[in-house]
Order: C-alpha cells, then structure tokens, then sequence
C-alpha cells in the first residue's frame, strides 16, 4: 500500500533552501578555521621574526663586551623557541608543521645551541667570526620565516576560494529561493487575485487550479467551494427573480386583460359590438388561434354564434346554431367548469370541422351569471396545450365579466322596453283622453 505524503509549503522552502543554508554553514565553518591559520602562522612569523632581532640584540651586547643582559637574553630566546614548539592556543600561535618546516626549525635549535655554547656559556677570546655566525644563524631563521609563509599563502589562496564560493553559494541559493517562492507562493497567490477579481466582476465561474498539495492547495480548495457555492446561491437567486419576474408579468398581464375587458363591457352599446370585440380581446389575450362566442337557449340544447374571431368561413356558416351533442362544442352545463378537449382524440363527433382546420385542440368555457349559463366560449389551437392555473383564473374572470356585460345589455334593453311601452300607454291615454272631449 502506498502512503501519499503531503508536504507543507514551510516543508517544501525548507527542502529547497537546507541545503544552500548547510554549503553556507561549512563554507563558513572553513573560512573560520583557514582564517584561524592563518592569525596563528601570522603570530608564529612575528615570533620568528623576535627571534631574529633578538639574535642580533645578543650579538650586539657581545661584540660590546655588554654581557649583563645576555642571560635575559637568552632566557627569552628560549621562551620564543618552546612558544614556536609548543604553540599558543590563547594568541593564537601556532606553526603550520611540515617536513621543510620541522627540518628548519630543528636547524634553528641546532645553531642556536652552538652559538649559545661559543658566545653566551663560553668566555671567547676574539670576535672575529662573531658577525658571520650571527648572519648565519639569522639567516635559518628567515629561512623558517619562508617555510611559513608558503603555507599562510596557500591558506590566503584557500580563503579567497571559500570566499567565493560563499558568494556563489549565497548567489545560486538566492536565485533558487526566489525561483522556488515565486513557483509556490507567488504564482498561486497570483492565479488566486485573479480568480478573486473575476469573482468581483460577477463572474461565478471563475476557478483555481490545485496544482499543490500544501497549504496554498488547501486554500485553492476552500477558494473553488466558495465560488461554487456563490454561483449556486447566484443561480438560485437569478431563478428566484426571474420567477418573481414572471409572476409579476403574468399578475400586469392578467390586470391588463381585465381592465381591457372592464372598458370594453362598459363602452359596448350592443350585444353584437360587445360579442365581436369580446372574440378579438380574448384570441389576443390567450393567444388563441380561433374564438367563438355561443349564446345558449333556456334548455341549454341549442348554441346560437353569436361571434368568431380566427375561424375558417365554412366552419362559421356550419356552426351558426348547433345542438347539444353535434360538436364538441356546445357541451358546457351549469356546474361545468373549463374543459380541455384533444380534437384528435374525438373523432367520433358527428361535426369534422375543427378537425378539417387543422385544430388540434378546443378548449371550452361556460359563460354563466348566478349559476345560469348563458352560453360559452371555445377556444381553438392548432397545437396541443395546457393552460395553467393562472391563466385558468384569469379565462374565468374574463367569462364572468362577458357575462356581467350581457346582463347588463339585457337589463338596459328591458329599462328601455319598459320605458317604451309606458310612453306608448301614456300616448294610447291622451288619444283616448282626446277622442273623450271631441264627442
């Protein structure tokens, strides 16, 4: 089983800088210890070099015949050589011992104990050599001077190298980190700005791209839930105001066509006018494709057009007067309520003409005051429909408003009839008043 390990982002830059960080702490570590070197063989060139002047220091109060100071002398010559062996760690003072070193230096113990037996222990006679000993001794000495400046120039030629390199290591391990937190850090925290003003100009669609699995790749997933769940809500809230939108449409509608049908039943001075632009409001309203307006006798068995708006020519002069069960049409009672009929799936009526025009269905509609029909309204389509409760509403109201208008057609032709045959009888009486007085 493989177990998939993911890496922190403080885990990755560490990864990439641990290294760089450890070639710099050796670097370092080196360059302390070749610069410890060389302070130490610097001290061991100054001792040397004390040595030599104190060489030349002896044989001066030698050849002056100044003896008094030689056992100081000698004491400290003595100092200067057990430091140069044993070293100085507190100084630092120490030699860089070799071969070529160790040989010279011994040289150096060597002529120092001859010179010491001739001229300091011994009572010499004459001082004509005094001089070239003295030289000769001196000279070992800058020879043990050279011995330890070959290496203090190796070890400056070793620093200049670890300096370099320290410089390269911090270069190269500098462009590594930018390179590598531009790669984990800045480029994802870029794509992400990105993706948050996209965000910001409404623009849901907007993702990251998770190409990590650090911290940033966490924060890539909570930034791609977060812009599903705005485009979720953003989504549901379009729906939601479109909805509200189309409800508002419909209820504008629906007042619309009211208030249409209100001014068209209070203006209509006949039934005839009022069934005519009754036909044309309605096919307008229900987007119908054919309208017709059907008065029904007492009995309900006999439907009389009393309008159409939309239909063919031989269907109107066929069904000027239909009877109860000759059509669909004409079917409607008192208690009926919106019918939607499928022509097709009637074949078995006696009258083919909706389906000769091509209908495919008929919808009918009772026109009835107080529970008293009065007739109807069908309504043709050349397609199959299905009107929603909405529209159901507002072709019920719209019916009863017919229905309102004829009754109120009907009371004003009887207020007028009244009003005609009182004139008459009042006419009919003074007639009869005047015949009376002429006789």
């Amino acid at each position: 089983m493989t177990i998939q390990r993911h890496w922190s982002l403080g885990a990755k830059l560490l990864m990439v800088g641990a290294p760089f960080l450890l070639l710099i702490f050796m670097a370092t570590i080196a360059t302390l210890w070749v610069s410890w070197q060389l302070d130490g063989g610097a001290a061991a060139v100054n001792e040397a070099g004390r040595m030599r002047m104190q060489s030349y220091r002896m044989s001066l109060s030698i050849g002056t015949r100044e003896t008094s100071q030689l056992p100081d002398q000698s004491a400290e010559f003595d100092r200067s050589l057990a430091t140069l062996r044993q070293g100085d760690p507190d100084r630092p003072l120490f030699v860089p011992w070799d071969t070529d070193t160790d040989q010279r230096f011994a040289v150096i113990e060597s002529d120092w104990t001859a010179y010491q037996a001739r001229w300091i222990l011994a009572n010499p006679t004459s001082y004509d050599e005094l001089r070239a000993d003295t030289v000769a001794f001196a000279s070992h000495i800058d020879d043990f001077v050279n011995s330890i400046e070959v290496h203090i120039a190796q070890w400056t030629a070793l620093l200049h190298l670890l300096q370099m390199s320290m410089l390269a290591s911090v270069m190269v391990g500098a462009s590594v980190l930018l390179y590598t937190g531009y790669l984990f850090v800045l480029e994802p925290v870029g794509q992400l700005k990105q993706a948050i003003e996209k965000i910001q100009k409404g623009n849901f669609d907007a993702r990251v791209e998770r190409v990590s699995s650090d911290e940033l790749g966490t924060l890539a997933d909570g930034f791609n839930g977060m812009a599903e769940h705005l485009q979720s809500m953003y989504k549901n809230l379009e729906a939601k105001v479109a909805e509200k939108t189309l409800l508002l449409k419909e209820k504008s509608d629906r007042l619309e066509s009211l208030y249409e049908v209100t001014a068209l039943v209070a203006k209509a001075t006949s039934l005839d006018a009022l069934a005519q632009d009754f036909t044309k409001s309605l096919a307008k309203i229900s987007h119908a494709d054919g309208v017709a307006l059907r008065w029904s006798n007492q009995g309900g068995q006999r439907h009389l057009m009393l309008a159409a708006h939309g239909l063919p020519a031989d269907m109107i002069d066929g069904e000027q007067c239909i009877y109860t069960g000759d059509c669909f049409c004409g079917s409607v009672t008192p208690d009926s309520d919106l019918r939607i009929i499928p022509i097709r799936d009637e074949s078995s009526a006696p009258m083919q003409h909706c389906l000769k025009a091509g209908f495919e269905t008929v919808m009918t509609l009772p026109v009835r005051l107080h529970e008293h029909l009065m007739g109807e309204v069908d309504l043709f389509y050349h397609a199959r429909i299905s009107p929603t409760p909405a529209e159901r509403s507002l072709l019920e109201a719209l019916s009863s408003h017919l229905a309102s208008g004829m009754e109120n057609l009907r009371l004003n032709a009887l207020e007028k009839e009244a009003a005609v045959s009182q004139e008459r009888h009042l006419l009919a009486r003074e007639l009869h008043d005047s015949i009376a007085q002429s006789l």
